[in-house]
């Protein structure tokens, strides 16, 4: 058994490359599987922008041993139990947590779900108009249009800048035969990671998945195309009838495995994390410009992005804008305090820590790490990266990453109000009109 702090775990990779994980957590009553697929929308072009969303709808359609999608969440809600999937840019996840002693109801049916999806024709055509809605109520959410907007700018002409439910002209031609290849080439062994979580027995748990998924065979994952450099386009407006205006403030930053990693994470914590961080602070409590603000990292194979956001009133904008600037700024001139660098060490620890309380937390923690870094951190060594972090480390981070000339601005709201944004000194601006 291996450990990452308190809480042990089995690790087993079968010949073909697959990857079990499963930590014994007997105090707890459930049980939680995760299954993480190192196929996401990047590796999609623009002809097939879409597919790994539209094929994680489609494998909760049937299967040849449960042939409908009723049968599928029956088989997990009857138990009291939850499944669900969800896709991003370079990982599918598919999930369930049940009491305890139903954990081979909801690997079976996981495991039937990747392994041998119907893939129907007749269902690939109903699930059309299902995702064809999904795409459509991105585009009516302002807040969401405005994140693809400086995806968009960060990695222009690639699929890390893209929507990852794909194009809608695409999702229309979709066939079943393009799912089936796109699961044939991304749902490579080595690619899939499987870990649960809970009041189980590891070893009987893990001969259990490798009874199920020996039997794949082995092939070479697609190799990912490198991110592109961002956009000479800095400024990104969008003209639509809305009562509030949103705005998103980008920098690419590092790596899912850059030393710097966790320095932008303390980084990050103090500019936007929370209600006690500066943005929040500073634009809604202080001068009430905003109701949510916040900032967030990213980070990918090979690149990673900081990104403010903020829903404010239209004609207070470009005050938010500047004032998001001015804390931004702060952290490139200015030594953080010792007492704020603390409160944010415990801050970024104790996230981790109550992350690790439950089952679907530890599975998925299991699967992610091993998936991303082919290993597991242990909590230790998580805790002291963070304890090493200093305030220069996070100044220098700063003036590194987050300068003004590094920085991309999106913004989506009524016309006159987006085109009060102002762009730096010679950059170059996109202004739209949503149709």
């Amino acid at each position: 058994m291996l450990a990452f702090g308190a809480v042990e775990y089995l690790k087993r990779t079968l010949p073909n490359g697959v990857r079990i994980l499963v930590s014994e957590m007997p105090e707890t009553r459930s049980a939680s599987l995760a299954i993480f697929v190192g196929a996401g929308s990047r590796m999609e072009s623009r002809r097939d922008a879409g597919t790994s969303h539209f094929l994680e709808h489609m494998v909760f359609k049937g299967t040849a041993k449960r042939p409908t999608a009723a049968d599928i969440s029956m088989e997990i809600e009857s138990r009291g139990g939850v499944v669900n999937a969800a896709t991003d840019k370079e990982v599918t996840v598919f999930w369930s947590r049940v009491p305890a002693r139903h954990w081979r109801v909801a690997l079976d049916v996981i495991a039937d779900m990747i392994l041998a999806p119907m893939l129907r024709d007749s269902d690939v055509e109903s699930e059309k108009k299902v995702i064809v809605e999904e795409l459509r109520m991105y585009r009516d959410q302002p807040q969401d249009r405005v994140h693809t907007l400086v995806d968009e700018l960060l990695y222009p002409n690639h699929p890390l800048g893209w929507e990852v439910a794909g194009r809608e002209q695409v999702v229309l031609a979709m066939a079943a035969s393009q799912l089936r290849d796109f699961m044939d080439r991304g749902y490579a062994p080595r690619k899939i990671v499987v870990a649960v979580a809970g009041k189980v027995d590891a070893n009987e748990v893990s001969d259990a998945i490798a009874e199920l998924f020996a039997s794949v065979t082995e092939r070479k994952p697609p190799r990912l195309k490198a991110a592109p450099k961002p956009s000479k386009t800095r400024v990104k407006l969008l003209g639509k009838r809305t009562e509030q205006a949103h705005v998103c403030i980008g920098w690419r930053g590092v790596p899912q495995v850059h030393p710097d990693k966790y320095t932008l994470d303390m980084l990050n914590a103090i500019l936007g994390e929370g209600m006690s961080s500066r943005l929040f602070l500073e634009l809604r409590e202080k001068r009430a410009l905003a109701y949510d603000v916040h900032s967030f990292s990213s980070n990918y194979v090979d690149a990673g992005h900081e990104v403010i956001y903020a829903g404010i009133a239209p004609d207070r904008i470009s005050e938010v804008v500047e004032a998001s600037l001015a804390q931004v700024a702060r952290l490139r001139d200015e030594i953080v305090p010792p007492d704020e660098l603390e409160r944010v060490r415990d801050f970024n620890k104790g996230r981790l820590e109550l992350r690790l309380e439950d089952t679907r937390g530890v599975s998925n923690w299991l699967a992610g790490q091993e998936l991303f870094l082919d290993r597991v951190r242990t909590v230790e060594e998580v805790c002291d990266i963070i304890d090493s972090v200093s305030a220069e480390d996070i100044q220098r981070a700063a003036q590194q990453y987050l300068r003004p000339e590094l920085s991309y601005v999106a913004a989506v709201g009524p016309r006159a109000a987006v085109a009060t944004v102002r762009a730096p000194v010679g950059a170059e601006v996109v202004m739209e009109i949503a149709s």
